[in-house]
């Protein structure tokens, strides 16, 4: 089915609504606007609509980007459901309750999966379809023309977020700028590829907060003066080397840091027509010290050390606005079009170094497919997780003194399960379920009992980083299960060795799932006397059967298995699981 663009509207005006009436998040959500809006004015230009759409994609990027430090996650994720329970009171008798219900929650799921970017239209010669091509992520997205009819040209930029709305198709959310500038189109290719060259990464993504500072930012307007007399121009001398200190100490610069970091951008001019800067910039270098160095504000020192060196490369004052997204001239130079591109990295370090440096400034979180259930394609780049989980072993050796980094080592397992997910924010605590109740017991990867208790540890020590990092919540129910985990791994790995070697191998998915329900101490000496119960995870009644003597030490009630039945009640086991698979199986 295809999701009308007023349900995804209805959608956001329940999540709105929800955000509203809760005082603690209400109070998040109006301390987020100067965050969101990076010191612009929304409104200034006097336009209601303009306003309008401001507040909107404030509310966007409040409910799928931010991290709320009230709910410890994504704000819509968080409220799923008590969006559902709302959703099921506002409807009447006279609605199809159903299948407003089932809409309004495909609503929600295709919020979930919304993306921002700057998208080029490639339109047909009929005018019958038109697609977007992600210019930082590769995937081309088939476009519900509901709105843009008549408004697109071939090589339209569409700079904001959409959504996947069921059959293949995607609706623009109704905030979606048209940038009609071959020269912005021409810098930002020229600048992504660049980017792509300088760190071996394929998929840059760009968030809505960046967005808003390169295309929607305002200031407000200066008053003109009643009968202004005609003044001859006064020049005053400024000397360029001054105004860029000034301008470093105004982002929190000591001024020995100030002049070390004049010396080092005094020392290559920069190119005015690169909208991307670090890897080989100085202003890498220069970041690189400050974020080990000092608490100065890495946001703020980059868009600093950008100005300042425009001063001393072109020893005058910084170049006139560019064109915004209505193509007229705006406050924010699409120089600022990624703003957080600079997390340093030392020169000479590995590629994982440079995706910190990346993934930190421009929001670069993957490349793969889209996660099952997506109906629009996606870029696929796979190994995201992977990159992830290097950067995190750089970082904890970069940040934690003594920590021992070979800890993280049985990682390696949870890189190789999760290589299909190419977007960062795509891992879910549900997928760690998977990985830790399913995919090690199949493939039999754990090789000692004490990599299996690590591995635990690990995956504690990386949902952790994950949230606190970048802002991507695995779930407190997956951080309890850990606990059980610990114990419960070791034991399953000793289960499914002692069953015949490569049973898992060859069964290829054969037999259904049970859950244990008792086991007894000693192998029963026939079946009438057996105490070994289970229930069919497909339904049915509980039955009673044979397990084999191998497993009867390791398994225990709550635990589960993939096995056959025979017809004299032997249970031929394929594979065990750890109880903590009850989460994933309706239980």
């Amino acid at each position: 089915m295809t999701l009308a663009p007023s349900t995804i509207e209805r959608c956001l005006e329940v999540l709105g609504s929800l955000v509203r009436g809760l005082p603690e998040l209400n109070a998040e959500f109006e301390g987020s606007i100067e965050t969101f809006f990076q010191g612009s004015r929304p409104g200034a230009s006097g336009d209601l609509r303009t306003t309008l759409l401001a507040g909107r994609r404030h509310l966007e990027w409040f409910l799928l980007e931010h991290h709320s430090a009230s709910l410890r996650g994504s704000v819509a994720e968080k409220l799923a459901a008590a969006y559902r329970e709302a959703v099921a009171a506002s409807l009447t008798d006279e609605d199809d309750r159903e299948a407003r219900e089932e809409d309004l929650s495909l609503a929600l799921e295709s919020l979930l999966r919304s993306h921002t970017g700057i998208f080029e239209a490639e339109t047909t010669d009929t005018e019958e379809a038109i697609w977007a091509r992600d210019l930082g992520g590769f995937g081309t997205y088939a476009l519900m023309t509901t709105g843009l009819e008549g408004r697109l040209r071939h090589g339209d930029l569409l700079v904001g977020r959409l959504y996947p709305a069921g059959d293949g198709g995607n609706v623009a959310s109704p905030t979606i700028a048209i940038v009609r500038s071959e020269e912005i189109r021409s810098a930002l290719t020229a600048d992504l590829g660049r980017a792509r060259e300088e760190s071996s990464v394929n998929v840059l993504r760009i968030g809505q907060r960046d967005l808003e500072a390169m295309f929607f930012a305002e200031t407000e307007p200066q008053p003109e003066a009643e009968n202004p007399e005609p003044l001859e121009p006064e020049v005053a001398a400024v000397d360029p080397e001054e105004a860029a200190l000034a301008t470093l100490h105004g982002a929190g610069f000591d001024e020995p840091m100030a002049q070390e970091a004049l010396r080092v951008l005094s020392g290559t001019p920069r190119d005015p027509a690169r909208l991307v800067h670090g890897l080989e910039d100085p202003i890498a270098d220069v970041l690189e010290t400050l974020a080990f160095e000092t608490d100065v504000d890495l946001a703020r020192a980059r868009t600093a050390l950008i100005n300042a060196w425009d001063l001393v490369s072109a020893g005058a004052a910084p170049s006139a606005p560019t064109p915004s997204a209505n193509g007229e001239s705006g406050a924010v130079d699409p120089e600022e079009a990624v703003e957080a591109f600079a997390r340093g990295r030392a020169r000479g370090e590995d590629a994982a170094s440079l995706l910190q440096k990346l993934e930190a400034d421009l929001g670069i979180t993957g490349d793969g497919p889209v996660e099952e259930g997506t109906d629009a394609p996606a870029p696929d780049f796979p190994g995201v997780v992977g990159a992830m989980v290097d950067e995190m072993r750089w970082e904890m050796s970069a940040t934690r003194e003594g920590f021992d980094v070979e800890t993280l080592t049985p990682l390696k397992h949870l890189a190789a399960f999760a290589r299909p997910i190419g977007v960062f924010e795509e891992l879910k605590g549900r997928d760690l379920f998977q990985f830790t109740t399913f995919w090690l017991q199949e493939t039999r990867a754990l090789a000692s009992d004490d990599e299996a208790v690590a591995l635990v540890a690990a995956l504690r020590e990386f949902c952790e980083w994950a949230l606190d990092a970048h802002e991507v919540d695995l779930g407190s129910e997956f951080l309890d299960a850990l606990e059980g985990l610990a114990t419960s791994l070791p034991r399953m790995r000793r289960a499914n060795n002692a069953l015949e070697p490569g049973q898992a191998e060859t069964s290829d998915g054969e037999g259904q799932g049970y859950e244990i329900l008792s086991v007894d101490a000693h192998q029963p000496a026939s079946f009438e006397d057996s105490g070994d119960r289970l229930a069919p995870r497909a339904g049915g009644d509980p039955m009673t059967v044979i397990l084999p003597e191998a497993l009867r030490e390791l398994i225990a009630p709550g635990d589960y298995l993939r096995a056959t039945i025979t017809l004299e009640g032997h249970a031929r086991v394929f594979c065990c699981y750890p109880p903590e698979a009850r989460s994933l199986m309706g239980g």
